[in-house]
């Protein structure tokens, strides 16, 4: 069977993009081309991966450095549905004119686009969760965008006059923001998904996305004059790292002791005056995977890349929670019993070590880390998410107008009859 086309849209940030990169990957390896759409400077990992890339100059901001709220978050997804009436819509359709996709894959900040573009080409899409999904019973939407009324509500007001303007009626609003599609892929485990038992056959949870028989899994070395303690890999990711404070913080908290801590701080984040070599050694960036296997710990805050490939390394977690969404994913973490949250304004060196020292040594949360990883081992990771995207691209089409959810019960706001028709 000849190989088929899958566009890949996603909001422009590596906790969206890397999760997708090694199914694409094995896409490709079955004969099917892939291409991204995506803000120019995610254009490295996009290509290295081998898959096309279609760029646009992006506008979008980061969040702040204080603490995040829902209203915060509401004004960074209203700037990027703004961004994707005015450059990415127009940009997906003039670079696809004549090779339109046979499948469109993507994540709820990206819902216009792909639905819009759906529609006007009347091919199937296909909604990708790189976080904790959403149904009729849980919605993520509901937890992070508190307090964002005045800004989602303009949000819904630019959907709805957008539809008016195709001849819609402006109830159909509802379905076309709905928080999921007919078809779900979830890139974590069913496990630690809240109410992951009332999610149906809508939805695959395919486990972690790190790639099997990775080149440099463990190469990490100590530095010579670091002893032999314990290892904690810290990290605060792409979108809330410009705290030095914190980094700061963390290595005073394990001055006096036998423990190595490796920093990464993130592109453009490394102190004027690094700390000397010895116990505390900094990084922009590397690759996780290199350090985990020696890892006894990892802080972070709580991308959901960073925890499951942690714990796919049987790593426990102390989660420092900035954002919304960071205390959404703690707060599962903390309830599986697979490490502890430490609210970001309460930061102190006594309680990073106390915390590290804890998950790094109770014997309940070392058999929640072991239960997990088994769980994300038995989910099928990329693999799994390749098999299941080639099934529907095999599979006879679905309209567009039926890819997406009629009940939208789970999109803040909606009223409760929102999608019958």
């Amino acid at each position: 069977m000849s190989g088929k086309h899958v566009a890949i849209l996603v909001f422009p940030g590596h906790g969206h993009v890397n999760p997708t990169l090694e199914f694409s990957r094995l896409l490709m390896a079955l004969g099917h081309r892939v291409s991204y759409v995506l803000d120019e400077r995610m254009a490295g990992p996009v290509k290295a991966a081998g898959a096309g890339f279609v760029g646009y100059p992006s506008r979008r901001g980061r969040l702040g450095t204080g603490y995040v709220t829902g209203e915060d978050i509401g004004a960074l997804g209203l700037g990027f549905l703004r961004e994707s009436m005015d450059v990415i819509l127009p940009r997906t359709l003039e670079a696809f004119a004549d090779d339109v996709p046979d499948l469109i894959l993507y994540d709820l900040e990206s819902f216009f686009t792909a639905r819009t573009a759906a529609r006007r080409w009347g091919r199937p899409t296909a909604q990708l969760f790189p976080y904790v999904a959403s149904n009729e019973h849980y919605s993520l939407a509901m937890e992070v965008f508190s307090g964002a009324d005045e800004n989602l509500g303009k949000c819904i007001d630019l959907v709805a006059d957008f539809l008016a303007g195709e001849g819609e009626e402006r109830d159909a609003v509802w379905p076309f923001m709905a928080n999921f599609d007919e078809r779900n892929l979830v890139l974590l485990p069913r496990e630690f998904q809240p109410l992951g038992e009332t999610f149906d056959e809508r939805y695959t949870f395919t486990g972690h996305s790190v790639p099997a028989g990775r080149t440099g899994t463990g190469s990490w070395s100590r530095p010579s004059g670091s002893g032999d303690g314990p290892v904690a890999l810290i990290t605060l990711g792409t979108e809330v790292n410009d705290r030095p404070d914190f980094f700061t913080t963390c290595g005073a908290a394990f001055a006096d002791t036998d423990w190595h801590l490796v920093v990464a701080v993130g592109p453009g984040n490394l102190p004027a005056e690094p700390p000397a070599p010895g116990r505390v050694e900094m990084h922009e960036w590397l690759e996780f995977g290199t350090v985990l296997p020696h890892a006894s710990a990892v802080v972070c805050h709580s991308g959901m890349s960073t925890i499951l490939e942690s714990l796919s390394f049987g790593t426990p977690l102390v989660i420092v929670t900035y954002t919304p969404e960071d205390r959404v994913n703690a707060a599962r973490v903390t309830e599986l019993g697979l490490g502890v949250e430490l609210p970001g304004e309460d930061v102190t060196a006594e309680r990073v070590r106390a915390a590290v020292e804890h998950v790094a040594t109770d014997p309940a949360i070392r058999r929640g880390v072991a239960r997990m990883r088994m769980d994300l081992l038995a989910a099928g990771g990329p693999g799994r998410a390749a098999q299941v995207i080639d099934g529907w691209l095999n599979d006879s089409y679905a309209t567009p107008g039926d890819t997406i959810m009629k009940d939208t019960a789970a999109l803040p706001g909606a009223p409760a009859n929102a999608g019958v028709r």
